[in-house]
């Protein structure tokens, strides 16, 4: 897409609007302006711009110019609300485009392993990928642009790459909704409980490793990451844009807050809530969450 039809469109909805830097790029995806990337259409507060890692190529939409010094390759369109006119366009061009929810290298011809064991019953959208061997049981349904590896099982009534709450009043006035363009990325032996549910991705892929076990009744919010060994026990819930390192684990019922990072191997007790980041190793218990030395939750498990 280029970026000179996103002007256009712009343009067309509200008038002329002030340009700056290169022009008439030809960009590749979205992404959040404090992850970097290249060729990217990206939104980005003045006051916020070039603290994150470099943009180049890229279409930035904010509220007024950054220092020409750290322009770079960039083109600059300067609109009052950037996240409102980020979100306008990103609906045009799902609705005109195509763009739909994606994780690196995925296409429309994703495809279910004839290896995978899929219920009658189960939901599972185009552009959907099954590893051989995974299992997905009856009533699951698995939303476009979801990857799941090899040897993972899917239980019962699950939903895999459902819209989080994401709503933002803009500086008009209107209630809008961030459109989720990032699909969903599952491990290799992996276990989603019965009724769980993880949602899809922002910008990028909510993201769930290898060798993880999600119990009954889970819910990872949209863009969180969860990595290799981590045990979450029946009941727990992850917020959005939040980390769980290796290994650690969550017991029953446990709430993780949004857009937190739970170090390697670290305890969550039964019941706990979490509202700030948790060290490597630590155990913590309560609400809010404290830490509790000695105080391991789980099964007994190897991660290596």
């Amino acid at each position: 897409m280029k970026s000179s039809k996103i002007v256009a469109f712009l343009e067309a909805m509200g008038g002329p609007i002030k340009l700056a830097g290169a022009e008439d790029l030809e960009l590749t995806g979205t992404c959040d302006s404090r992850a970097g990337g290249h060729k990217q259409l990206v939104f980005a507060n003045s006051e916020n711009y070039g603290k994150g890692v470099d943009l180049t190529g890229s279409f930035v939409l904010t509220d007024e110019l950054p220092d020409k010094s750290i322009q770079g390759s960039n083109q600059f369109c300067v609109v009052s609300d950037p996240r409102a006119a980020f979100m306008d366009v990103l609906t045009w061009l799902i609705g005109s485009t195509g763009v739909d929810a994606h994780w690196c290298g995925y296409t429309d011809d994703a495809a279910v392993s004839s290896e995978a064991q899929v219920a009658s019953s189960a939901v599972i959208e185009h552009g959907v990928e099954v590893g051989a061997g995974s299992v997905i049981c009856a009533g699951a349904v698995i939303k476009r642009g979801t990857r799941i590896g090899r040897n993972t099982v899917v239980r019962e009534n699950v939903v895999i790459g459902s819209d989080g709450v994401t709503v933002y009043r803009a500086a008009d006035g209107r209630l809008l909704k961030f459109p989720h363009v990032g699909g969903v990325s599952i491990g290799d032996n992996t276990e989603i409980g019965a009724n769980a549910v993880i949602a899809g991705g922002i910008l990028a892929p909510t993201f769930i490793g290898t060798d993880v076990v999600i119990g009954n009744l889970c819910n990872v919010g949209h863009g969180a990451v969860v990595e290799y060994g981590v045990w979450m026990s029946v009941g727990s819930l992850l917020g959005g844009h939040t980390t769980v390192n290796a290994g650690a684990t969550i017991a029953m019922g446990a709430s993780v807050r949004d857009n937190l990072v739970i170090g390697a191997e670290a305890s969550l007790g039964m019941g706990s809530v979490v509202v700030k980041n948790v060290e490597p190793n630590h155990s913590m218990f309560g609400n809010p969450a404290r830490r509790m030395v000695g105080l391991k939750t789980g099964p007994k498990r190897s991660i290596g």
